[in-house]
């Protein structure tokens, strides 16, 4: 029988594969990297987050460098494919506001129902490995290209954008993804996906060629 003073014993969790345990660990540090930021995410502190003896993360990832890169893979993947998911196909029957507007809109909405990957990529923190630096500029680069490809074919449906620099006019349509997604983030009761949707649908339709 344990003394009075004995600190409580921490339920262990029965073996699994080592895919589950990894993608268990990786969730653990994800939570306490948002909550209390990169310093908080010690291969001690993980273990206790989740639930786990401490040589079993030191199973699943060998040390503490390892598990940080293979957690920002994930979530750099994760929102890659939101990316990915957003931008609906191009055809030559589709309307270019239309597309842009749905793409938007669809981005905005996974960054609110998934901000996990958002949080990790878009708010690094000052304290953040430099890694975090280096995945999101992957992140970001994806996003370019995706837009540049969206613009690309857009100069044939949408009048007046040809004779634009489209290079320049996609980085600044970055630039404000990135502000919509970090307000998103940061003030959700301010800034809404659909705030953004409203807004956006207003512009273009401001844009829209007017008929005499």
């Amino acid at each position: 029988m344990s003394s009075p003073t004995s600190p409580p014993r921490t339920r262990r969790q029965p073996r699994m594969p080592i895919e589950v345990r990894r993608e268990q660990v990786l969730d653990a540090a994800l939570r306490l990297i948002l909550r209390h930021g990169y310093p908080a995410a010690t291969m001690e502190a993980i273990a206790r987050e989740a639930q786990l003896a401490k040589p079993r993360v030191y199973t699943a990832y060998p040390g503490r460098g390892p598990l940080l890169l293979a957690l920002l893979e994930r979530e750099q993947q994760r929102a890659i494919t939101d990316l990915a998911e957003a931008m609906p196909a191009f055809t030559d029957d589709t309307n270019f506001d239309t597309t842009l507007l749905a793409a938007a809109t669809s981005l905005l909405n996974a960054v609110t129902a998934h901000p996990g990957p958002w949080q990790l990529l878009i708010l690094p923190a000052n304290d953040a490995p430099p890694e975090v630096q280096q995945h999101a500029q992957g992140r970001r680069q994806f996003a370019l290209q995706q837009l540049r490809a969206l613009l690309e074919w857009g100069r044939h449906h949408r009048p007046g954008l040809a004779e634009l620099d489209l290079e320049l006019l996609a980085r600044t349509l970055l630039a404000v993804g990135e502000d919509a997604v970090r307000l998103i983030l940061t003030q959700p009761d301010q800034f809404t996906a659909q705030r953004y949707n409203n807004y956006l649908r207003d512009l273009l339709k401001m844009w829209s060629p007017r008929t005499i």
